[in-house]
């Protein structure tokens, strides 16, 4: 079961590039295209974002999922950190609160934070009990704006 002691652990500061063929895989694997020609063009073309009034080509919004796996050492370094069993775990809700648009070519300085840690259930019921983890994550662009904040719930049986 998770480290109830990691409450409030913040995890190492992550850093990175949004990279617009990126989000056009991202586009083609959530759709279920075979290219990344097939999505829609905001998610791979400049003029077309431009024209929707970004700055560049924006990310789909569940796009932050994939932070996780470029910071505070990828799932299982998350996992490991926060004591938790992978072979017990479950990713239950993801929600994204946007401060404003990310967009290919912004440069992102992400905190992470172990934000919650609660049960649900009682333990002398089999099956009946789980432990839950709450990430969050702060993220910032490179203007230090906050841009993103971001939930992860893990629940552990």
């Amino acid at each position: 079961m998770a480290d109830k002691s990691k409450l409030g652990f913040e995890f190492p500061t992550g850093y990175l590039r949004v990279e617009k063929n990126k989000i056009a895989e991202f586009a083609a694997a959530l759709s279920q295209k075979d290219s990344t020609n097939d999505v829609k063009k905001i998610y791979r073309d400049e003029d077309t974002a431009r024209s929707e009034g970004y700055i560049n080509i924006p990310i789909p919004p569940t796009f932050p999922t994939g932070f996780a796996f470029w910071t505070a050492g990828g799932l299982f370094g998350i996992i490991d950190k926060v004591g938790a069993d992978v072979t017990k775990l479950l990713h239950s809700e993801e929600e994204y609160e946007y401060f404003a648009p990310i967009c290919a070519g912004d440069m992102l300085t992400a905190k992470m934070k172990v934000a919650d840690m609660y049960e649900r259930g009682r333990k002398e019921r089999k099956g009946r009990y789980f432990e839950i983890t709450v990430l969050e994550t702060e993220v910032f662009n490179e203007k230090n704006e906050l841009v993103l904040r971001a939930r992860t719930t893990f629940v552990e049986r």
